[in-house]
């Protein structure tokens, strides 16, 4: 019952336009796909991200992986909502240009467009893709291994005995929790705000590990939450979204483990 709600919920949100609340019957704009072009499968493997719109909550945290055998995992993750993720499997295949989703729980296949600056396109449920002011919440972005990116800095992080860092925008902060000794929290680039704190024992309730700690400086209190999230500003997701209050003051941002953890 819960899988066909979300899928419902889903079907609606796809055609939501701007000002949409709950109908999912609601038109959306949409214009023709160059069905002439050809993808390569190799062009999609790999793992998919984004935030999507959703009727009654902040955002939906929307994942995508697309494994080299046509099998996917498609999750969604209601921002600010106590429900549980849901998650579907199914066969993907190639078809006109189009990326189509197959499975046994939905009527019609779910369907992208791979965009020339790389990026998944959802369309909506006829296939065409959506030209509302919505439209570029509808895209979704490849997933990259931040470590990656830039191995000399984490590596020497690392080698400094980070285990977890994590950066938010508007305003700029970072924070750098080493798990044995201390927990680091600035703001960037005035450092009007600075903390540095003993590590305290984490509380961990489902997804969530809290630390809280209290020095003469001040309050730090962090929440590390295990859902993606994406950064506002570069569009790269990492694997944790991290609230941060710092001497009564709320940050929202994104994180990373720096170990296998």
């Amino acid at each position: 019952m819960m899988k066909r709600v979300f899928t419902a919920l889903l079907m609606g949100v796809m055609l939501c336009g701007s000002g949409c609340t709950t109908s999912p019957g609601a038109e959306v704009a949409t214009e023709p796909v160059d069905v002439g072009k050809t993808i390569a499968p190799a062009a999609v493997v790999g793992t998919w991200r984004g935030v999507i719109p959703c009727a009654d909550c902040p955002g939906i945290n929307y994942n995508l992986s697309l494994s080299a055998d046509n099998r996917f995992e498609e999750t969604m993750i209601y921002q600010d909502r106590d429900v549980q993720p849901y998650t579907r499997g199914g066969t993907w295949r190639l078809s006109k240009g189009k990326l189509e989703l197959e499975s046994s729980d939905t009527r019609s296949p779910t369907s992208f467009e791979l965009a020339p600056n790389g990026e998944l396109n959802m369309l909506d449920r006829e296939g065409k893709p959506i030209t509302t002011a919505l439209a570029p919440m509808y895209r979704l972005k490849r997933d990259t291994a931040q470590p990656e990116e830039n191995p000399a800095l984490w590596s020497k992080k690392r080698e400094l005995g980070v285990d977890f860092v994590a950066t938010g925008n508007e305003p700029g902060w970072s924070l750098e929790i080493d798990l044995e000794e201390s927990m680091n929290f600035r703001t960037l680039p005035s450092e009007s705000i600075a903390l540095e704190t003993p590590v305290p024992d984490p509380v961990t309730e489902g997804n969530k590990t809290t630390y809280s700690a209290t020095t003469e400086a001040g309050k730090l209190e962090v929440e590390i939450i295990k859902q993606p999230c994406e950064d506002t500003m570069s569009g790269k997701v990492s694997p944790y979204l991290v609230r941060v209050t710092a001497k009564g003051i709320n940050f929202k941002g994104c994180g990373m483990y720096l170990g296998d953890k």
